[in-house]
This record gives C-alpha cells, sequence and structure tokens, in this order.
C-alpha cells in the first residue's frame, strides 16, 4: 500500500486502521495482481502465518455482471462477498475463510489459498506426482456435482442470490452486437440484418438453457479460480475463489464455463468424458435435453465474451485477446448442427468463415484517440 495522493493516503490509512482491529498491523504487505476488476489483494505474511487482504472500497465501480441494471456500473460493495462464502461452505465447497470484514469500508481480511491453481498444475509448473489433465478436471467436475446435489437437496431455497431468465442473459449478450459485429462486419446494412436475426436466434434458443433447470452457479468457473489447497492431511483440497457473483441460473453454465474454456482448449474428448462423469452422478436428467442446454449456455458464454473482446478493442484499445476469437467460433459450434441447429444457419447467413478469425484492425482508436495497444 504506497503513498500516493491524499485519497490514497486515507484509503491507506483506513486499511492499516482495519489490520490493527485484525492484530495483523505489523505483518508484511505484499500486492498481489490485479483481478481485472476494482478489487485489490494484498498478501499479509506475518511469521509463520498469511493471510490476504481484499480492499474494495465503497468509491469504487462495479460492473453488474447480472444483467438487471440498465446502467451496469453500479456501487462497489462486499456483502456479496461473505453472502456466498456462506452459502458456498454450506454446500460443501472448499471456499477461503473470512476472518474479519468492514462492509462499510469494503474491506475484507480472508485466508490465503496460496498460488497454486488448476492453470499452473495443467502447464505442470506445479503438477504433482500422479496428477494428470484427467485427474484435475474430473476434481472440478466433482464439485460442481457436489453443488448440484446440495441444490437439488433444496439448498436453492432462500439463498437470496439473484435468479437469471432470459432476460438478463439477452442484456448480457448486448455487446455482442454493439462491440464485437461492427469489428467484423463494416457494411452497416448487413450488420443491423445480422443484429435483427440474432434477436430472433435468441428468442428462439434462451429458453433452451433452462431445459434441464437451475442450479446455483459460481458463474466464472474455470480453472484460473480452482485451487491446490494443502489440507494438513498430507494431501490437498480443491480450493475454490472468485465466486461473488454467484446466481441460480441453468444447470449446464459452470460445467461449459469450465469445459469451453477458451483460454484452456481441453477438446471435444475430455468434454465428452467429463460430461459423462457429470451425467452419471444425476440418472434422471435426460441426456439430449441436457446437450441442448450445454450447448445453447456455452453459446451465451462465448457470445458475451465476444462482446467483451470487442469492448476491450474499442473502448480500451486492448486486442491481445483476439488470439482467443477462433477458439470462440469453435466452441460456439461445436454441436450445434445436431442440437441447435437454429445457431448454425444464423452463423452460416450472417459470419464468413474469414470472419471467425481474429478481425483484420491494424489500428484501433481508443477513446482518447490513442492507437491500441496488443
Amino acid at each position: 500500500m504506497n503513498r500516493a495522493n491524499p485519497d490514497q493516503e486515507r484509503r491507506n490509512a483506513e486499511c492499516q486502521d482495519f489490520l490493527v482491529t485484525c492484530g495483523w498491523q505489523n505483518a508484511q504487505v505484499m500486492p498481489l495482481v490485479d483481478d481485472a476488476s476494482a478489487r485489490k489483494y494484498f498478501r499479509l505474511e506475518r511469521r509463520h502465518d498469511t493471510a490476504l487482504l481484499m480492499d474494495f472500497p465503497p468509491s469504487a465501480i462495479h460492473v453488474d455482471p447480472h444483467g438487471i441494471h440498465d446502467n451496469p456500473e453500479r456501487p462497489a460493495m462486499v456483502s456479496p462477498v461473505l453472502q456466498t462464502t456462506s452459502l458456498f461452505q454450506k454446500a460443501g465447497w472448499r471456499v477461503p475463510e473470512i476472518y474479519a470484514a468492514d462492509e462499510k469500508r469494503g474491506l475484507v481480511l480472508i485466508e490465503d489459498f496460496g498460488d497454486i491453481t488448476f492453470t499452473e498444475a495443467l502447464q505442470g509448473s506445479a503438477m504433482l506426482d500422479g496428477t494428470t489433465e484427467d485427474a484435475l478436471y474430473l476434481r472440478a467436475v466433482e464439485q460442481l456435482i457436489t453443488l448440484h446435489r446440495f441444490c437439488d437437496a433444496g439448498g436453492m431455497n432462500d439463498c437470496g442470490l439473484v435468479r437469471y431468465g432470459p432476460e438478463n442473459l439477452r442484456r448480457m449478450l448486448a455487446s455482442f452486437k454493439t462491440d464485437y459485429l461492427p469489428l467484423i462486419i463494416p457494411d452497416a446494412a448487413k450488420r443491423e440484418a445480422a443484429s435483427t436475426a440474432f434477436d430472433q436466434l435468441l428468442e428462439t434458443v434462451l429458453p433452451l438453457c433452462w431445459q434441464v433447470g437451475e442450479v446455483i452457479i459460481h458463474r466464472d468457473y474455470h480453472v484460473d479460480n480452482l485451487m491446490l489447497v494443502e489440507n494438513g492431511e498430507g494431501g490437498d483440497d480443491c480450493g475454490i475463489i472468485d465466486f461473488q457473483d454467484a446466481a441460480i441460473a441453468p444447470r449446464p453454465y459452470d460445467l461449459a464455463s469450465l469445459l469451453r474454456d477458451v483460454r484452456h482448449d481441453i477438446g471435444p474428448d475430455l468434454e465428452a468424458r467429463m460430461k459423462e462423469f457429470y451425467l452419471a452422478a444425476f440418472p434422471n436428467i435426460d441426456r439430449s435435453d441436457f446437450e441442448t442446454a450445454y450447448i445453447a449456455t456455452s453459446m451465451v458464454r462465448n457470445f458475451r465474451i465476444l462482446g467483451r473482446f470487442g469492448w476491450l478493442a474499442i473502448k480500451a484499445g486492448k486486442t491481445r485477446y483476439f488470439d482467443f476469437i477462433p477458439r470462440c467460433w469453435d466452441m460456439i459450434l461445436r454441436g450445434a448442427s445436431d442440437h441447435l441447429p437454429a445457431l448454425q444457419d444464423w452463423v452460416d447467413a450472417h459470419i464468413p468463415t474469414d470472419a471467425r478469425t481474429a478481425p483484420a484492425l491494424l489500428k484501433i482508436q481508443t477513446p482518447s484517440g490513442k492507437e491500441a495497444n496488443s
């Protein structure tokens, strides 16, 4: 927490006062990499203990993750962190303990899970003896099975989470039309036709997301948010982080997020094995209905991601995510011809094959008029 302007000085003093009340005032403080939000994290070390300080001041702006507000910019609050931590602990998930919190000032002291994410393990830098890609993904799917059994047993009742409907998903996809389509369809008339047809597609497809019901979702369930955490018994648990945007949503949402992650392509064979493992735990689910809902929710997630990539390029001047665009389209279309022919037809009619690659933009102007940086 470095010295800076007067506002930062005041914030530093609030953080230090909070640490005094928690008994961590003498800890060494090290900033961690930002998580692309207004939240900041600091690792605290004292003797042999560590903890994390979450700094999420009320003055910060938080983008509505749920598509429930016309103006998506909302005041920052730590209450969702506290609420969802308690909920997921009841569900049987290994999530960081909360040691102390000051909701008014937006400060939370939480358990430190360390640095070994599933991503690092998959890359081999932290791979344990006998651990394989299949084993890690099985552990991740097991956590979803645990959560969904909790939901099926009544765990969603009065949980206080936002319950998604098709309109929430429709709002989440608005950026795909406004920020991404202009990058690949420069002709205004053709873009308008594609946008109108896209709205018609959503009328057909979005209700299918709920074809096998709803559960509590993490909403950003992928290997970057799963960690190997020592359990004190010579082994490790699957630790889960970054769950504060949880909601009630279509059942396949988190599974599609995990298995169709544009940053970590596991291929169709491992994806099929993990879906089979999940479905074996719920024999009453119709497999054809599940596959349709799974592909529909994958479509929603990846169209939303494309919209985000477009926004980052146009409004923030960042194009480094363009390398993931072909994989997004692959995830959108995988299985669509068999289960969502309307989706396949829309893409065939409005998105030429060469437009499903990274947009060939040599220069993108940021809002400040500067050229984009990759």
